[in-house]
C-alpha cells in the first residue's frame, strides 16, 4: 500500500512539473508577441542624393594641339658668282616685303664681262668658218658632178663633209661657252625668287662676295604653315583623310598669348607614324598671313583647334559624374543605386562624353552628379534633382 501511494505521488509531481513547463513556455511566447506588436520593424531609410536627367545625343569632340608658324618657303640666298657689291635695293632690309623678281643686289665682275665679249667673238668666228665651209662643200659637189662621175666618191673628204661637221661643232661649242658666260653675268644681279619677307640682310655696298657667299634670308609670304602631331586617340575622333582634305574641314588658329584667332585650312595629312613619338602629323595652312587682321607672324606659337567628327549615342555629363573608379552611377527603376564601368569617348573642360550602353539607349535615366566611393549598389535613394539644366541636345 505504501508503494502504491509513492507511485501516485511521483505521477502527480511529474504532471505538476509538465504543467508548470507548459505554463512558462506559453507565458514567454505571449510576452514575445506583445513585444513584437509594441515595437514594429523600422522602414528602410532612403539616401538623399543629387541626380540629373541624361538623354542620348550627338556630339563632336574638339582636338587641340600646339605648333609653330612657319613660312611655306624659307630661303637663304647665296651668290652664284664672285664679285663686288655695287648696289643694294632699298627694300632689301630686315622686315621689308619684296616682290618676286626685284633686284636685291648687283655685283661687279669685270672678268665675266671680258668672258662674254670673248665668247661673242668666238661665236662670230665660228659662224664665219661654218659659212666658208658650206661654200667650199657646195663648190666641191659641183666640181664632182661636173667631172661626169655618176657614183658617190670613195671618201666623204671629197665633198668636205667631215670639215663641215667640224665647223658646225665648233660653232655649237662657241655658243655654249657664250651662254654660260652670259648666265654668269646675269647672276651678277641677284633677284628675289618669290614674294618674300626679308628676315636678314648679310651684305653691304662694297662687300666682296665669293661664290656661295650668303647675302640674306627670305620667308615667302603667300602662305603660313603649322605642323602639329596627333596621337592615335586624336585621329580616331577625326573623319577620314579625304574628308579632311576636300571638305574645308573647320580649323581655328589661336595665338597662345592674346587669343587672337584665324581660320585655317588643312593642307596635308601625314600617312606614317613617327618612330620616336608614335604620332602622325597634320599640316595647317593660312593664305597671305601678313595681310590678315591682325597679321599672323612667322615664328609665333599657336594653338590649333580641330572639330571632330559627329559621334552618336552619347551622354554629356559633368566631369564630376565620372567616379574615381571610372564608373557612371545611376538609379534603376526602383530608385536603387547601380553603376557601370566606362571610358569616356572624349572630355572637355566641363564635361565627359560617355558612350551609352546599347541596352540603355532607349530609356530615361537619372545620373548621380557626384558619386562617392562609399556608395553601395542596391542602396535605396531619394533623388534630388540638380539645379542645372538637364543634359541633352547636340553640339555640332
Amino acid at each position: 500500500m505504501k508503494r502504491f501511494s509513492l507511485w501516485i505521488t511521483l505521477i502527480l509531481a511529474l504532471i505538476s512539473i509538465i504543467g508548470v513547463y507548459f505554463y512558462i513556455t506559453n507565458a514567454i511566447a505571449d510576452q514575445n508577441n506583445k513585444v513584437k506588436k509594441a515595437r514594429p520593424e523600422a522602414a528602410e531609410q532612403a539616401l538623399e542624393i543629387t541626380v540629373m536627367d541624361a538623354q542620348v545625343g550627338t556630339y563632336a569632340a574638339e582636338i587641340n594641339a600646339s605648333g609653330l608658324v612657319e613660312p611655306r618657303y624659307s630661303l637663304t640666298i647665296s651668290s652664284q658668282i664672285s664679285g663686288e657689291v655695287t648696289q643694294i635695293a632699298d627694300q632689301f632690309e630686315s622686315g621689308q616685303i619684296v616682290k618676286k623678281g626685284l633686284i636685291l643686289a648687283t655685283l661687279k665682275n669685270t672678268e665675266l664681262v671680258s668672258l662674254v665679249a670673248s665668247a661673242k667673238n668666238s661665236v662670230a668666228s665660228a659662224e664665219l668658218a661654218l659659212k666658208e665651209e658650206i661654200r667650199q662643200g657646195e663648190q666641191a659637189r659641183a666640181e664632182w658632178e661636173a667631172s661626169g662621175f655618176n657614183e658617190a666618191p670613195d671618201s666623204d673628204l671629197v665633198l668636205r663633209e667631215p670639215q663641215l661637221a667640224a665647223a658646225q661643232a665648233e660653232l655649237d661649242s662657241a655658243k655654249a661657252v657664250l651662254m654660260n658666260a652670259q648666265s654668269d653675268l646675269k647672276n651678277t644681279k641677284i633677284t628675289a625668287p618669290f614674294d618674300a619677307l626679308v628676315v636678314e640682310r648679310s651684305i653691304s655696298p662694297g662687300s666682296y662676295l665669293s661664290s656661295s657667299s650668303d647675302i640674306g634670308t627670305l620667308y615667302s609670304t603667300d602662305r603660313a604653315e603649322i605642323k602639329i602631331d596627333l596621337s592615335n586617340s586624336d585621329w580616331l575622333k577625326l573623319p577620314d583623310t579625304q574628308t579632311l582634305l576636300e571638305s574645308n574641314w573647320p580649323v581655328t588658329i589661336a595665338n597662345i598669348d592674346d587669343k587672337t584667332t584665324w581660320k585655317g585650312n588643312i593642307l596635308s595629312v601625314g600617312l606614317h607614324v613617327d618612330e620616336t613619338t608614335r604620332m602622325r602629323s597634320l599640316t595647317i595652312g593660312l593664305d597671305q598671313p601678313l595681310k590678315q587682321t591682325p597679321p599672323l607672324i612667322p615664328g609665333s606659337f599657336v594653338v590649333i583647334t580641330l572639330k571632330g567628327k559627329l559621334l552618336d549615342n552619347l551622354w554629356r555629363l559633368p566631369n564630376t559624374a565620372l567616379s574615381q573608379k571610372s564608373e557612371i552611377w545611376y538609379l534603376d527603376e526602383d530608385n536603387r543605386l547601380t553603376a557601370f564601368e566606362t571610358t569616356p569617348r572624349f572630355v572637355d573642360s566641363k564635361y565627359v562624353y560617355i558612350q551609352v550602353p546599347e541596352t540603355m539607349q532607349n530609356s530615361h535615366y537619372q545620373i548621380l552628379v557626384q558619386p562617392y566611393n562609399s556608395y553601395i549598389k542596391g542602396t535605396l535613394v531619394a533623388p534630388i534633382k540638380a539645379t542645372t539644366t538637364s543634359v541633352k541636345g547636340n553640339n555640332p
